[in-house]
């Protein structure tokens, strides 16, 4: 569905807009009891992101509106319009469907991707009778500093936080010292 841009007169200046392009195209070409969605024929199965909103510009024959089966649709079952699609959040497939034919596609429902980890520097390493440990980072990320006397192993043992506090940006991570005098520290986080 090709969308002509708007043209507006405001104080003597013409502005011209573009209406933003659907997610998903939706057509029934010549009338088929099958969806073409973006150009894939014979009601193609759609995976969808839970929690993520959807455009879908329907364009399909007046007998064959499109709907679909779940919670979550503005504008729904039409055959020519715009219809928001919120996938709701539960760990569910759902349908698509003609609602007049009840011929219909599958939607397959997907996790949202996982955040990234946050970036955390370290801004200081105080060591005296405790590691005291500076760092950038998130409160819903903690600091583990693990602490290794030989390099050539691949064995890194944690060091005992006594406190973990985070404040305005900045982890401060206190923690006992390693014995000996020769020690490697290295930094590790993970969600809270």
């Amino acid at each position: 569905m090709k969308i002509s841009p708007l043209a507006l007169l405001f104080a003597g200046v013409v502005w011209s807009l573009q209406a933003a392009a659907a997610d998903f195209n939706v057509t029934t070409p010549g009338g088929t009891f099958a969806f073409t969605i973006n150009g894939t024929d014979s009601n193609p199965t759609l995976t969808l992101v839970r929690g993520q909103t959807y455009t879908f510009a329907v364009a399909t024959s007046s007998f064959h509106p499109f709907q679909f089966l779940s919670d979550g649709a503005s504008g729904n079952n039409t055959a020519n319009g715009l219809i928001t699609y919120t996938v709701p959040m539960a760990a569910s497939n759902y349908n698509y469907q003609c609602s007049i034919h009840h011929f219909m596609g599958m939607i397959i429902t997907t996790n949202p991707p996982s955040p990234p980890p946050p970036v955390v520097q370290i801004l200081s390493l105080a060591v005296d009778s405790n590691l005291t440990l500076l760092s950038t980072g998130t409160n819903t990320w903690s600091v583990i500093p693990e602490f290794n006397t030989n390099l050539t192993t691949t064995n890194w043992f944690a060091l005992t936080v006594q406190t973990n506090r985070f404040f305005s940006g900045t982890n401060e991570t206190i923690c006992g010292r390693p014995p000996g005098d020769s020690f490697f520290i290295r930094i590790r986080s993970q969600p809270t």
